[in-house]
């Protein structure tokens, strides 16, 4: 998806900035800023997927349980790693 983005942003740079050339019923530079929109729209939903999937991926978790010299009482620690 960041690739499909980084390659609307510069089709959109090119049409917009490098084409000199009118089309019959078509606004060139309109197009290369939508196109431009829509690539930073698409890295904008890679990055935000990016990071959903990095903070759900790979969180375990580690127990550690403490108990008195007499046995009757206990501390429990949980941490995530």
């Amino acid at each position: 998806m960041a690739a499909l983005g980084i390659i609307l942003i510069v089709t959109g740079a090119i049409v917009t900035f490098a084409i000199d050339r009118a089309v019959d019923g078509v606004d060139l530079v309109m197009l290369g800023y939508i196109l431009m929109a829509g690539g930073a729209l698409a890295l904008i939903a890679a990055a935000v997927r990016g990071a959903i999937w990095k903070s759900r991926s790979k969180t375990e978790f580690h127990t550690e349980r403490h108990v008195s010299p007499d046995g009757q009482h206990y501390v429990e620690e949980t941490s995530a790693q």
